[in-house]
């Protein structure tokens, strides 16, 4: 199912449609990728030509820091075609296009103005399900998989459920990315050709096996896990494709969180499907996963997830920060012990996320913390028994 189209070539004049045809080669010329990238070089200068045509701009040699300013305020406002306002992170994305079209029109000293504007900081929301919430959609999807109903929508849950993917890469998942039979998913992130790798649950395997065979016979089926021919049409699609849209896995993974209950009757929260990647990362986290290991499944930098993720989990390495900067604070009286009451001993700390240890209790000795007192003394092997009576 395609979105909605809102901007067309057709609209562009000829001084426009010469920056267009420049910033795609820009992109060529940078190496930009096929896929998401490549169409960002045709759609993001169409967009941002279309915008300042109306605004009586009607060649990219006579923008002035006005009229940039103007289309800012603009987007800001939502004074769009769409009629939504634009985000700051949206409107520097767009950016992008008009950049494009000044360095392939060689048109530095608007380029300079344009680079200097920098998007208001926005905080980074993050919003995840629990884990009674996710378990509940799991439960949800599997019911309709057994009873023969919506089984691509409940692979979707399945798939963002175990590794989370963006809606761009599992609309075009492959089924070479899945081993049935080592449980493993793994494939490249469109976005930064990342490696994602993780384990599938022993219990999806069947319902995936079973998916596999009843699309198999169906066209691209042997190839995509979502095929287009499964899909269910509505309307035309502008560039048809052998696999469905992302705009589809949104609609599916809505349609299993929407028909799903919990226990005291509470809907799931409505948050959008980006969510999964939140809280798949949120579950690692709070069971003790290094940023190392959640950036591995996910394909996100370990910078991108520690920044992200930094303020919402209390994690071991913090819990060592913390123990280092207050020697004092993991230590307690040693009452109701064999220990005098006047010695300190080491405690583990309990974090707030989870209900275990953020530090294991010290197994070994540490020689900075040994206390020489009398009647301490651990008590001889037979082996210091035998030598000791030998040499009496």
């Amino acid at each position: 199912m395609a979105g909605k189209q809102l901007y067309f070539d057709i609209e562009l004049n000829d001084d426009w449609k010469r920056g267009c045809d420049a910033a795609i080669k820009v992109g060529r010329l940078r190496n930009h990728r096929k896929g998401t990238t490549e169409r960002n070089d045709k759609k993001l200068p169409l967009y941002f030509s279309c915008d300042l045509m109306e605004q009586g701009v009607m060649r990219p040699e006579d923008i002035t820091e006005d009229d940039w300013l103007n289309l800012i305020e603009r987007y800001r406002h939502g004074q769009t075609r769409s009629g939504k306002i634009l985000k700051e992170s949206s409107i520097k994305k767009r950016r992008e296009g008009l950049i494009q079209i000044l360095k392939g029109l060689h048109l530095n000293d608007i380029l300079h103005f344009v680079n200097l504007w920098q998007p208001k900081k926005e905080e980074d929301i993050i919003r995840w399900w629990s884990n009674e919430e996710m378990e509940a959609m799991t439960q949800t999807a599997l019911k309709y998989i057994s009873e023969g109903k919506y089984d691509e929508r409940a692979i979707a849950h399945l798939l963002h459920f175990s590794i989370a993917p963006r809606r761009s890469d599992s609309a075009l998942f492959l089924w070479k990315n899945i081993d049935l039979v080592e449980g493993m998913i793994t494939f490249p992130a469109s976005k930064n050709r990342k490696r994602c790798q993780n384990r599938i649950e022993p219990r999806f395997i069947e319902f995936l096996s079973n998916y596999k065979k009843l699309i198999s016979t169906s066209k691209g089926g042997d190839i995509y896990v979502f095929p287009s021919s499964r899909a269910q049409k509505s309307g035309t699609t502008k560039d048809p494709k052998d696999y469905i849209s992302a705009k589809t896995i949104a609609e599916w993974l809505a349609f299993i969180r929407d028909s799903t209950t919990l226990r005291n009757g509470d809907k799931i929260r409505p948050y959008p499907p980006h969510s999964y990647r939140h809280s798949l990362a949120m579950r690692y986290l709070n069971t003790g996963s290094r940023y190392e290991d959640v950036s591995g499944i996910l394909g996100d930098t370990v910078a991108t997830i520690e920044r992200y993720y930094s303020t919402l989990i209390y994690t071991q390495a913090s819990e060592e920060a913390f123990r280092r900067a207050h020697p004092n604070s993991h230590k307690e009286p040693a009452i109701a012990t064999s220990q005098p009451e006047w010695m300190m001993r080491e405690v583990s700390l309990q974090t707030y996320n989870i209900n275990s240890s953020a530090v294991l209790r010290n197994r070994g000795s540490d020689s900075t913390r040994v206390v020489d007192a009398g009647g301490f003394e651990p008590p001889a092997t037979s082996l210091q028994t035998r030598c000791s009576s030998k040499l009496s």
